[in-house]
C-alpha cells in the first residue's frame, strides 16, 4: 500500500520525465511515468493518483484527450496540464473537461512545486444532506473544480467518514434524520477542530436559533436552499485562497 502523495507525470521527452521524478522523488512523493496520453489513461485503470501533471502535446493520445477519460474515471482526479503552445481551443476544452491548471513551459520548478504541495494538502470537502439530489449537485460542480468529495445522508454517516479522514470543508444540511445538522456540525468540530463548515437550510426562520448557534460556533456561513451552485463553488474558492494565504504567512 503507497501511503505518501502519489504523482503521475506525462510527457513524451523522456529527460523532462526524468528530471521531474528525480525531482519529485526527493521530496517524498512515489511518482509513476508515462511517454503518452494513453499510458497514463492505462496507468488509472491500474490506480488512482493525487496529483497529475500531463504535456498538453503528445503522439497517440494528447493531454486533452487523456484528460477526458481520467476524468471519467476519476471525476476529483487533480490534473495540471502543461504546453509549450497557446492552442486556445485545446485550452478552452481543457478548462471544461475540468483541468486543475494549465502551466508554461519552460517550467519554473519552484512555482511547480508550490502548486503541487496546495495540491497535496488539499483535504476532501464533506457533503452532509438526506437529499440525494443536493449530495449529487453539489459532488459534480465540486469535482470540476479538481477536489474529491465524499457524501453522507445523515449526521451519523458524516461522523464516521471524519473520524476515517481529516475534511477540509464540510456543507451541512441544517435538518437531518436522527442527529441534527447542528449537533453533527458540533460533533466534527470535536473531530477536526479546523474544519470549515457551511451550514445549509431551506426553513430560514424555523432554524433561525440553530443557526445562530452554528454561527457561534464558528460557521463560515448559511446557504439558503434554493441557492446556486456557483455560490458553493465560490464559497470554496475563497475558503482555499485565505487557507493559502494563512499557509504562507505561518511559514
Amino acid at each position: 500500500m503507497i501511503d505518501e502523495p502519489t504523482i503521475l507525470v506525462v510527457d513524451d521527452n523522456a529527460d523532462l520525465l526524468e528530471t521531474f521524478a528525480m525531482i519529485f522523488k526527493r521530496r517524498g512523493y512515489y511518482v509513476a511515468t508515462a511517454e503518452n496520453g494513453a499510458s497514463a489513461v492505462a496507468k488509472f485503470k491500474e490506480q488512482n493518483f493525487d496529483i497529475t501533471l500531463m504535456d498538453i502535446v503528445m503522439p497517440e493520445m494528447n493531454g486533452v484527450e487523456a484528460l477526458r477519460k481520467i476524468k471519467e474515471m476519476q471525476p476529483g482526479a487533480l490534473v495540471i496540464l502543461m504546453t509549450a503552445y497557446s492552442d486556445e481551443k485545446l485550452l478552452k476544452t481543457a478548462r471544461e473537461e475540468g483541468v486543475r491548471q494549465v502551466i508554461n513551459k519552460p517550467i519554473q520548478i519552484d512555482r511547480l512545486m508550490e502548486l503541487i504541495n496546495e495540491l497535496a494538502s488539499c483535504q476532501p470537502i464533506l457533503i452532509v444532506d438526506d437529499d440525494p439530489d443536493i449530495c449529487e449537485t453539489l459532488t459534480r460542480v465540486f469535482n470540476q473544480q479538481g477536489h474529491e468529495v465524499l457524501t453522507a445522508y445523515s449526521g451519523e454517516d458524516a461522523v464516521a467518514i471524519a473520524r476515517g479522514k481529516s475534511c477540509q470543508i464540510a456543507f451541512i444540511d441544517v435538518k437531518l434524520p436522527n442527529i441534527d445538522g447542528l449537533e453533527t456540525f458540533l460533533r466534527l468540530k470535536d473531530i477536526n477542530p479546523d474544519i470549515m463548515t457551511i451550514m445549509m437550510t431551506g426553513f430560514r426562520n424555523e432554524v433561525k436559533d440553530a443557526l445562530d448557534k452554528a454561527q457561534a460556533a464558528s460557521a463560515v456561513t448559511c446557504l439558503y436552499k434554493p441557492f446556486d451552485p456557483a455560490e458553493a463553488a465560490e464559497l470554496v474558492k475563497q475558503i482555499g485562497k485565505k487557507s493559502r494565504h494563512r499557509r504562507r504567512n505561518d511559514g
